[in-house]
């Protein structure tokens, strides 16, 4: 078993207490790289990370030493743990053999899907009001029998109503309001009979 750290410094101050850590922490081999912000190139991380090998244990000073977004970091973190590698961040106090490490990477699981999703949600919500201002211009179309029939069969096998309309390539409201027809006309035996659109 090798206890392998990495360090990356910024600056004279943040370099010399990563030092000491890495020191208290009895790496045998420390990997530095000398660049600021978390976007900067890290190649000696890289070297470090492919040292190591099952059994091994990385230790950082800081979990912000490793750089990148919290997800980039917790897949980083998760692709050890399936390589059999353990990992310390030593001022986090986090060891992935502990019960702290181990709700640490739950946790942090959890919030890096939760910063995903809340960074695609402007995206979504433009292509969401680009297809519907396409709809408009062109007409919304009226949902067939069989695509209604498609639609009632992925909602039966648990579907959401989003992947349902991806599927079928509609806007999210032309669904809701075709299915809300369809219930209406079954409701009503009055209600004149729709001529499908060939689609």
């Amino acid at each position: 078993m090798a206890v392998i750290g990495y360090r990356r410094d910024s600056d004279d101050e943040v370099g010399s207490h990563q030092r000491d850590a890495l020191a208290g922490a009895a790496c045998e081999r420390v990997y530095v790289d000398q660049a600021t912000g978390p976007r900067a190139r890290r190649p000696e991380l890289q070297k470090a990370l492919s040292s190591l090998r099952e059994g091994d244990v990385f230790v950082v000073s800081r979990l912000d030493r490793l750089g990148g977004t919290l997800a980039e970091v917790v897949a980083l973190i998760a692709a050890l743990d399936d390589r059999g590698v353990a990992f310390r961040s030593i001022d986090d106090d986090i060891d992935e053999l502990g019960a702290w490490g181990r709700f640490f990477f739950r946790a942090a699981g959890a919030l890096a899907s939760y910063e995903s999703t809340i960074a695609d949600e402007p995206a979504r919500a433009a292509e969401r009001r680009r297809q519907e201002a396409h709809y408009k211009r062109r007409g919304a179309p009226a949902l067939s029998r069989r695509r209604l029939q498609i639609a009632r069969d992925m909602l039966r096998d648990e579907a959401s109503l989003v992947d349902v309309a991806r599927h079928l390539d509609v806007p999210l409201r032309t669904l809701r309001e075709g299915l809300a027809e369809a219930d209406r006309s079954q409701d009503d035996p009055r209600a004149p009979a729709r001529r499908d659109p060939i689609r």
